[in-house]
């Protein structure tokens, strides 16, 4: 053979690919734990780690089964149990392997005395820490409660302003013979810093208007919590289309922190919205809005509403004008035009007035004063109504959730009069409470409860313009019947309204999905001039749609205490309270 060829015989040797070796595989079994346990132990047994490898040897196995009892007892020792008793077995079949470690926790270290002190400035805030450590004299040593009592620990000294806080003490004694482990730990405050002057150099608002958002003053505690409150205090205002708000610990002076906010405002501050939509108590709508999110750098705002309808025409128009605490104190100037008609009613106000309004998220209040010019026809009736009207008003919430309601409750009450001493045509005075409870007894259902009360004190109904007088019927009222459908009723037969007011509905509603439910329901009420009056009563299902920004209901009702029992479709859109 030439040397040429016993080279290509040779070449052709090494280039060509060895035949791939068996696969070797690895069933690994851990007997006598469960749940964080035996998880614990998986995640460190390297056997079970890499059981898996295409590099895995007989060798390689073997080794790793020896190591085993190691990786299980390391896993053991969070819990508490230092001297556990592993059996691990290793058979081959071919070529798959078969190990099995069957463990015996034994006796636990329990905890014999915990000790947990603070020494520096903060110490008297901290006085009894110990007796919320996660770990008590007693319990089983569970390693993972001892590391997150001490990062809560911590965690709190560095809310409280404490930022150089460490444990100066750090002790965890365990002895294995007697079982007992003992937590000593000595927790060190240092000082706590303070908060600086907060600067910023936008333009936007004034300076004294932004430093009323602050939710904190100089000489407060740091709390790096109370940075991320006024940024989202700062979003809430809609002046700004970026805020950013950081402390500048290294530039801290006497342990004073200072702050130093950021603000970029929106490109366009008008915003404008068009939609259309139907509701069966205002018939097909269309309604434009304007809305200025900053006027002007004291803050102002202004709103403006048209909505044409076939049932109600109205513009209104809101200026608002922060005061006291910004975010949720105003002056609101409004103005307001209503045309509204119904059955054989057709009225047109005006109005304009000047409220005080405070509306935190859970509760509003309010003090107003309005001037109002109504001019109306009811039946064969017409007249005309000038009233000086002040009023007041508070609701409150209590919730989980505004729009997606599972629990909650809202009450709402409202007082207004008039006094023809000051100029008006008529004197009276008027409340109105109303309620709604939701309740969710079960997983996929709500109990769902509302109730209006009003009454007015007044000489005769007819001495008050028809926006004043209480009605009930319809889609928010007593379904079955028609809007405004009920109420005192004139010699020719028209509803003219009444004095008294009383309406309560139930309903119980089957949730399908999140956005799918079903809803039967039962409503009772009535609008008179004589509390005797009979209620009137109506009953049936409904359909819900749940969108973003609340439901669509559509109901199906009978006006059941109608001896004709007609029946109507009643449709709305709304949130849950």
């Amino acid at each position: 053979m030439s040397c040429r060829n016993l080279f290509f015989l040779l070449a052709l040797f090494f280039l060509l690919p060895s035949p791939p070796a068996a696969a070797v595989t690895v069933d690994v079994q851990v007997k006598g734990v469960k749940d964080a346990i035996y998880d614990n132990i998986l995640s460190r047994l390297k056997i079970f780690l890499h059981k898996d490898s295409r590099r895995l040897t007989a060798f390689e196995i073997r080794r790793l089964h020896r190591r085993a009892q190691a990786d299980i007892e390391e896993a053991l020792a969070p819990f508490g149990y230092y001297a556990p008793v592993i059996v691990g077995t290793l058979e081959q079949e071919g070529d798959t392997w078969r190990a099995v470690y069957t463990v015996s926790q034994g006796e636990p270290v329990r905890v014999s005395a915990v000790r947990v002190e603070v020494e520096g400035p903060g110490w008297s805030d901290m006085a009894g820490g110990g007796e919320d450590f996660p770990l008590k004299a007693g319990d089983v040593l569970n390693q993972h409660l001892y590391e997150q009592g001490k990062k809560r620990l911590l965690r709190w000294a560095l809310r409280m302003g404490f930022l150089t806080a460490r444990y100066s003490r750090n002790e965890l004694r365990i002895n294995r013979m007697a079982k007992t482990g003992e937590v000593d730990l000595m927790l060190d405050t240092g000082p706590r810093y303070l908060f600086g002057v907060t600067t910023s150099d936008q333009e936007s608002i004034k300076p004294g208007l932004l430093a009323r958002y602050l939710p904190y003053k100089v000489g407060d505690p740091w709390a790096p919590a109370r940075l991320f409150e006024l940024q989202r205090i700062l979003y809430a205002t809609d002046f700004f289309s970026r805020v950013s708000v950081r402390g500048d610990i290294g530039a801290a002076s006497d342990l004073q922190i200072p702050v130093t906010v950021e603000l970029e405002t929106p490109e366009h501050l008008n915003r404008y919205s068009f939609g259309l939509g139907y509701a069966t108590d205002t018939g097909a709508r269309t309604q434009f809005e304007w809305r200025n999110r900053l006027l002007n750098t004291s803050g102002h705002k202004a709103r403006g509403t048209l909505q044409v309808a076939e049932r109600e025409n109205k513009f209104t128009f809101r200026y608002d004008i922060p005061r006291g605490d910004p975010r949720y104190d105003s002056y609101v100037i409004g103005t307001s035009y209503n045309d509204q008609s119904w059955d054989q009613t057709e009225t047109q106000l005006v109005a304009a007035g000047l409220t005080l309004d405070h509306g935190e998220p859970r509760i509003r209040y309010g003090a107003s004063i309005e001037v109002r010019d109504e001019q109306y026809d009811v039946g064969a009736t017409s007249g005309t109504s000038k009233l000086l009207m002040p009023g007041a008003n508070l609701a409150m919430i209590w919730a989980d959730s505004l729009l997606n309601t599972r629990n909650g409750l809202q009450l709402a009450v409202n007082l207004n009069g008039a006094s023809e001493a000051t100029g008006s045509d008529a004197t009276f005075l008027q409340v109105t409470g109303s309620s709604k409870l939701i309740l969710s007894p079960f997983r996929s259902w709500r109990l769902i409860g509302r109730g209006t009360l009003g009454a007015t004190l007044v000489d005769s109904i007819d001495d008050l313009p028809p926006s004043l007088r209480f009605y009930a019927g319809g889609d928010q009222s007593i379904r079955g019947f028609d809007y405004k459908e009920l109420g005192t009723r004139d010699s020719s037969g028209t509803v003219v309204g009444g004095r008294y007011l009383v309406v309560g509905s139930a309903e119980l509603e089957r949730i399908i999905n999140e956005r799918w439910s079903l809803a039967t329901f039962f409503d009772v009420g009535n609008a008179m001039d004589d509390p005797k009056v009979d209620f009137e009563q109506g009953a049936g299902f409904g359909l819900r749609f749940r969108l973003p920004f609340g439901q669509v209901r559509l109901d199906l009702a009978s006006a059941i205490s109608d001896e004709n029992h007609p029946v109507r479709l009643h449709l709305s859109v709304g949130g849950d309270l």
